[in-house]
């Protein structure tokens, strides 16, 4: 009977071990895959929870995010993003130390909010050391749609596993793949260093937006009427000026709108790609029905004026 006893508990124990142990099981906290939820490879991590992708960027496991240090002293920056990468999801930027950081969008100076920068725009993040800007990374942010990207080129320490656009695979060496055509592209790279799988997601928009005007617009582009358009799409920015100032004109929920008074205009159209297109017109002065009726309001106040005066001095001639 002891026997027996023994040989089931070892029977138990040999179970247990051969049974396959799951990340949960283990109390494992670090970073996941973001494509399969398991622990992500740690290949290469330092003793200070660190990999390190380039000479000037790490990825810091505990943080999560890309570590740039700031000379040997100085402090850090920590970003979401890697310098180089192309994103469509919010940026978050945070540093430590005595040098200053700045960050730049477009090339002008970023004055929001850096826990989450979402505008679409080209980004520097740059510290002054010794009186000089040093430039730490750079990222782009897009849109769901986008006109930006003509041919994506990986960040250092990364390479592209997967391409297609429209549903289908297309051609891509390891660094870059082309993204000239139209379409819905899908990109999905790795870092060599962790072994961490990133993808970028969006439509290429090539094809600005077009609009139809009503008027009699001559062969000069100009029309003695109030100037009616139809057209617009969601997304879609207006921008008017008149004689060079900012102007306004009538935007409807239904695309089309309406520019009412005379001047030299400049309309500039844009999507949310990033597509533009411009059109010069000029609204020459015309009367429309609020003139017509004040015109003849005025006419007959005048009128009235007159019959007043008439009929006063017949009452002095008959006194």
């Amino acid at each position: 009977m002891k026997h027996r006893f023994i040989s089931l508990a070892l029977c138990v124990l040999l179970l247990a071990l051969c049974l396959p142990v799951r990340a949960a099981d283990t109390g494992y906290s670090g970073p996941l895959d973001p494509e399969t939820g398991e622990p992500a490879g740690q290949g290469g991590q330092d003793t200070d929870g660190r990999t390190a992708l380039s000479a000037s960027m790490y990825y810091d496991w505990y943080a999560h995010d890309f570590a740039y240090p700031i000379g040997d002293t100085l402090g850090e920056v920590h970003c979401s993003a890697a310098d180089g990468m192309v994103l469509t999801t919010p940026v978050s930027v945070t540093f430590n130390g005595e040098a200053p950081v700045a960050v730049y969008k477009d090339g002008s100076e970023y004055t929001g909010g850096l826990g989450r920068i979402d505008a679409v725009g080209s980004y520097t993040v740059s510290a002054s050391v010794g009186g000089q800007n040093r430039r730490l990374l750079s990222f782009t942010l897009v849109g769901s749609s986008t006109n930006a990207i003509h041919n994506l080129v990986m960040p250092d320490g990364f390479y592209i596993t997967e391409a297609t656009r429209d549903g289908e695979y297309i051609y891509a060496d390891r660094y870059t793949v082309s993204m000239e055509t139209e379409g819905e592209y899908s990109i999905k790279y790795e870092c060599s260093a962790t072994d961490m799988v990133y993808k970028l997601e969006t439509r290429i928009d090539r094809t600005p937006p077009a609009l139809t005007f009503s008027g009699r617009l001559d062969k000069q582009g100009r029309v003695r009427s109030a100037l009616s358009f139809a057209g617009l799409q969601a997304g879609d920015s207006v921008f008017l000026t008149r004689s060079g100032e900012l102007a306004e004109c009538t935007l409807n929920d239904d695309g089309t709108g309406a520019v009412l008074d005379p001047g030299n205009y400049v309309m500039i159209v844009k999507d949310a790609a990033g597509n533009g297109v411009e059109y010069d017109f000029i609204i020459l002065q015309y009367y429309n029905l609020q003139s017509w009726v004040f015109f003849l309001m005025v006419i007959a106040a005048l009128f009235a004026v007159g019959m007043y005066v008439l009929l006063q001095r017949k009452r002095l001639k008959i006194a």
